[in-house]
């Protein structure tokens, strides 16, 4: 009797990883401007594979973090290699879910039952920003010391939360071996596993609640198809790319370190990451504290967009055509705004 009830038991169990595994997928997401989605999942892996080997090496004091990333780059076997893919790995990351959600906002794919995981993937990408900045902080040779006392004077010039989240992250009122300790610990602990459970709760909202549906897709592309085995084979063909590009990537522009860092002497050309770029390029062309809190207000409402948006909808607006002169004139400003600091 209790064999036949663990067979039964197993048997379901089979029956259920089969059913998760040949779940139908719309025809839509054969296009790649559909299936973005996967992409920073497969970053992700290659961040945190890289990440935890360059931490057997990396030494989180102010003495000798910067000579544990120099080591790492020039003296021990292909860390320069694995260097190399963890930076851009994460820059890809940024990027790609950039585009993810510009993709969710232009098509308004947050609807129908979709706030969740549009909730969802806002933080993820506030998360994955952060891990960005800690990263580059960890460097901490001249440029990236200095870029850091820059984002954290930004930070602490927000309204509300700025200064206790700033005094926070310093452990103080001034960056020291103490900050570097808490970026450390905020990089290779707390924040990968907020991103694995980010990750995690996004894909169980998709199984959930299903994929969205698409504005404009309905009558080109009615059908569906199973995950396994066509719609895996082509995440993992877009996963041996990711690979081919960033091996590229890290073999064409190998990742370099400058001089150790010095509090006494500001860097001439500091500047934080290109992601933060539009942002502190807005703040230094702007009023300082309107400009702060447009910053805060953008955030707000481009995480309560989708209930904005149905709002709107219901009071007679066409937030379709909204959305693409929105989601426009967002990007352009973003790319403006940056290439404006990156290049003057």
């Amino acid at each position: 009797m209790e064999t036949l009830i663990e067979q039964t038991a197993e048997k379901s169990l089979k029956d259920r990883v089969i059913d998760l595994i040949q779940k139908e997928v719309p025809d839509y997401m054969n296009n790649f401007f559909y299936c973005m989605g996967a992409t920073p999942l497969i970053l992700f892996f290659v961040a945190a594979t890289t990440g935890i080997l360059m931490t057997f090496y990396y030494i989180p004091f102010s003495e000798r973090a910067y000579e544990s990333v120099r080591a790492i780059t020039s003296e021990i076997y292909l860390g320069w290699f694995i260097r190399g893919l963890h930076k851009v790995s994460i820059n890809l990351m940024i990027f790609t879910l950039f585009l993810h959600l510009v993709r969710v906002f232009v098509t308004r794919a947050y609807k129908t039952h979709g706030e969740l995981k549009w909730l969802i993937g806002t933080m993820l990408f506030f998360t994955t920003l952060a891990m960005g900045f800690t990263g580059y902080s960890l460097v901490y040779d001249h440029v990236s010391y200095w870029g850091m006392t820059v984002v954290m004077n930004m930070a602490e010039e927000m309204p509300v939360f700025g200064p206790p989240l700033a005094y926070l992250l310093r452990g103080g009122a001034e960056v020291s071996e103490l900050t570097l300790l808490r970026l450390y610990d905020l990089h290779t602990k707390l924040l990968p596993l907020l991103l694995i459970l980010l990750i995690g709760g996004h894909i169980i909202a998709i199984t959930v609640l299903g994929f969205a549906k698409v504005e404009g897709s309905e009558g080109k592309h009615m059908g569906k198809h199973m995950f396994y085995p066509e719609h895996a084979m082509k995440v993992g063909l877009a996963a041996v790319s990711l690979l081919i590009l960033m091996v590229n990537l890290v073999m064409i522009f190998p990742p370099n370190i400058g001089v150790a860092a010095n509090p006494l002497e500001v860097a001439s050309n500091v500047a934080p990451p290109w992601y933060f770029s539009a942002v502190y390029k807005w703040i230094t062309i702007a009023p300082r504290q309107p400009a702060l809190f447009g910053v805060l207000l953008f955030c707000v409402v481009f995480v309560a967009y989708p209930y904005i948006d149905r709002f709107l909808t219901e009071r007679g607006f066409n937030m379709g055509r909204i959305n693409i002169v929105i989601g426009s004139a967002a990007v352009l400003i973003f790319v403006i705004l940056t290439l404006w600091n990156v290049m003057i």
